[in-house]
């Protein structure tokens, strides 16, 4: 049985955007996983050093409670 994005949207009466949302922390939480990815491909390409590479992560696993409030 062959069904298509339309034809689930029209049985269930929602936009299909409302089917995927995601909480505010798990979009951070994403967000900081792809930096952390793209600082160890900078890395591997040698773009960054070891400690540069360090304290990179270290800025994005710290959690936002070190962060002054603006």
């Amino acid at each position: 049985m062959n069904r298509n994005i339309e034809t689930i949207e029209n049985e269930n009466n929602k936009p299909a955007a409302a089917k995927f949302e995601i909480s505010e922390e798990s979009r951070q939480a994403f967000i900081r996983a792809m930096k952390i990815g793209y600082y160890k491909a900078f890395h591997k390409q040698g773009l960054l050093t070891d400690s540069q590479l360090e304290r990179l992560i270290d800025m994005n696993t710290n959690k936002d409670n070190s962060r002054p409030a603006s």
